[in-house]
């Protein structure tokens, strides 16, 4: 009663394959989940700096514009000196005359 299983010999290289395609089946599947958690841990990291970027350029945005209102208070101020000068002088020079 003893039944033993008899393989043939020509069989074996297509059992090896066999289990060759399926231990890199398997090595693929694995590596696919993996890119898979990979790729969203990626898209997070990705979506914060496209976030961050969009708050830099409207910081920017708002620096630029207080830039811009300086520089236009510093060229009024400028304008306001320069008439103050002039009305000085003029005032300087009415008095020297009327000293005389």
């Amino acid at each position: 009663m003893s039944e033993t299983l008899k393989v043939p010999t020509y069989l074996l290289p297509v059992g090896a394959a066999v289990v060759s395609f399926l231990m890199g089946y398997a090595a693929m599947s694995a590596n696919v989940s993996h890119a898979s958690e990979a790729r969203d841990r990626i898209e997070a990291v990705a979506e914060a700096a496209i976030q961050a970027t969009q708050k830099n350029g409207q910081a920017i945005a708002v620096t630029d514009q207080k830039v811009q209102a300086v520089i236009d208070s510093l060229a009024r101020q400028e304008k306001i000196q320069e008439k103050t000068s002039d009305q000085l002088q003029m005032m300087l020079e009415q008095l020297l005359k009327a000293q005389n």
